[in-house]
């Protein structure tokens, strides 16, 4: 994937985010927030359903003080889980990729198919059912 084709990515339907749900970006992170909302958006926009995240963004998620969600951008749909149970059960740190090129992350897949779920690439029994709403239901909830 060439660069300006992952970074073309990033910006699908960060519109959205930012001017429908009333969320501020910080920097150029997939991390957004709004009052002690800490939302994790990484968009998904390749043929194979893939998205990271990166341990150094998991770092500034403070469950005490953040109500944390992921929020996927996941082609022209969403899909979104409650952060804290979904980093207990899936990011491990046994479960991430073995390499020296990229900071520590977490692989994980989109699967579409019958119940919604998201798959840990580093180890594929790691599974976590999701939610897929509509955007006037995320208007509402982040808008409450």
């Amino acid at each position: 994937m060439h660069l300006s084709i992952a970074h073309e990515s990033s910006k699908v339907n960060l519109a959205f985010l930012i001017k429908e749900l009333g969320l501020r970006q910080e920097k150029n992170t997939t991390v957004f927030r709004k009052g002690d909302l800490f939302v994790i958006s990484p968009s998904v926009q390749n043929q194979y359903n893939w998205f990271d995240i990166g341990e150094p963004i998991m770092e500034s998620y403070n469950p005490k003080v953040h109500e944390g969600y992921l929020l996927v951008r996941f082609k022209e749909k969403y899909v979104m889980a409650k952060l804290q149970p979904f980093q207990k059960k899936m990011m491990l740190r046994e479960t991430m990729p073995n390499t020296t090129k990229l900071r520590p992350h977490w692989k994980f897949k989109v699967v579409e198919a019958g119940n919604p779920h998201v798959i840990n690439m580093g180890d594929r029994d790691l599974k976590f059912w999701i939610q897929m709403p509509s955007e006037s239901q995320l208007i509402k909830f982040f808008n409450k």
